[in-house]
């Protein structure tokens, strides 16, 4: 009898392990952006993302150029995404529920100059049925 005991508990054993390595987003999905500068310009891709109200999103945020980044929105407290800043280099991810109501707002890097030099892409929340779930 004891040598199940002892299996039982090392299937067990292995199947909290493997439960702790995936990466799942739960409830939601991934939206990956891409950050950097290209000829001169900065830039965020996609320029526009839309989710559906209510939605629970994890940006995955890769800084493909070299020097920081952030991400950050206009929109601060529930609704906004809080800044984060990427090294060169580096991905971030940042998990964020989309408002209960549509609306649109920018979400930019706030480093000296970058917004102005066009690193900023708009967030789209909209009903459900208007949506399609977009992003690349």
């Amino acid at each position: 009898m004891r040598p199940v005991v002892v299996i039982c508990l090392s299937l067990l054993v292995s199947l909290v392990f493997v439960g702790c390595s995936l990466t799942a987003v739960s409830g939601g999905k991934e939206i990956f952006i891409e950050a950097g500068e290209r000829d001169g310009e900065l830039y965020f891709e996609p320029d526009v993302v839309t989710v559906p109200v209510g939605a629970r999103v994890t940006f995955v945020i890769k800084n493909v150029g070299t020097v920081d980044h952030e991400f950050e929105s206009i929109e601060k407290g529930e609704a906004g995404i809080e800044e984060i800043i990427i090294p060169p280099g580096r991905t971030r991810k940042v998990t964020w529920t989309a408002p209960s109501e549509p609306t649109s707002y920018p979400v930019y890097c706030d480093l000296p100059g970058h917004r102005a030099a066009g690193m900023e892409f708009r967030l789209v929340v909209v009903d459900d049925a208007d949506s399609g779930e977009s992003s690349p």
